[in-house]
């Protein structure tokens, strides 16, 4: 099981399908900024790579950590964070 990667911007038109109270520039800004932090090296207190959408939420945590969930199961992620044991190719 793994992640299926996405785009900031398509990921962020579907969670504002869902929130459409949220400023779309907001939740980009949220995104890039821990998308950024993914790429510096940041970690789950655990140890674990953060899961970059669920942290740009819930601050920064891997998967397992935020969702309580051992393995991703459709689960997005943003694609430059996706690396291939992480990430199946999108159907």
């Amino acid at each position: 099981m793994a992640f299926v990667p996405i785009t900031i911007d398509d990921y962020v038109t579907k969670f504002l399908a869902g929130n459409p109270d949220s400023e779309r520039s907001e939740v980009t800004a949220r995104l890039e900024e821990t998308l950024a932090d993914f790429k510096a090296g940041t970690r789950c207190p655990c140890g674990a790579r953060i899961w970059v959408i669920g942290s740009a939420e819930a601050g920064h945590g891997c998967f397992t950590c935020i969702t309580g969930e051992a393995y991703p199961q459709e689960d997005y992620e943003i694609a430059e964070a996706c690396i291939h044991e992480d990430c199946r190719t999108r159907r």
